[in-house]
């Protein structure tokens, strides 16, 4: 019937539109860092993000053609020309990582209730790729020395042949 759906399946378009929604947000959010950024390196990275989010929202608007629903208009329009620097690289860093964990934790949540096996392709393809990219900006503040190195793993073989007094 024209018109008429399930709450689950509204639900479900809900979250897609949600998550379609959130990745032009963050599109555009990259955008203005790209153009405020100072440093070469960070500029660089950002538009590595800003590529890696124009896929995602590319990949969900065939979902939502396929499916008959309207896309998310996007907010890259609405960015400023403006290149004076609003932020420092550190705190656009900081933005820039935590807006990809949460994409991260998004994903995996709309995987785990998700019955379709494309779309759990998708996600399961969109998680690596943002899991690769979270690692590389954490290493890179790491390098500039905005983050600490997170505690690692003992090495139990060394310690179990350590030699005896």
């Amino acid at each position: 019937m024209v018109g008429r759906s399930s709450s689950s399946e509204c639900y479900r378009n809900r979250r897609y539109y949600f998550q379609h929604a959130k990745n032009a947000l963050h599109a555009a959010l990259k955008v203005g860092f790209i153009q405020v950024a100072q440093s070469k390196e960070i500029r660089q990275y950002f538009m590595r993000g800003l590529d890696i989010a124009n896929k995602h929202i590319k990949i969900f608007e065939l979902v939502f053609k396929e499916d008959k629903l309207n896309s998310p208009v996007s907010w890259q329009s609405m960015i400023t020309s403006s290149t004076s620097m609003t932020f420092s690289d550190k705190y656009m860093m900081y933005q820039i990582l935590l807006s990809t964990q949460l994409s991260i934790s998004f994903y995996g949540s709309a995987l785990s209730v998700n019955s379709r096996r494309d779309l759990g392709a998708h996600y399961i393809r969109l998680i690596l790729e943002l899991v690769q990219f979270a690692e590389d900006g954490a290493n890179l503040m790491i390098k500039n020395g905005w983050l600490e190195q997170p505690p690692t793993a003992s090495d139990r073989d060394s310690l179990a042949n350590r030699k005896e007094k």
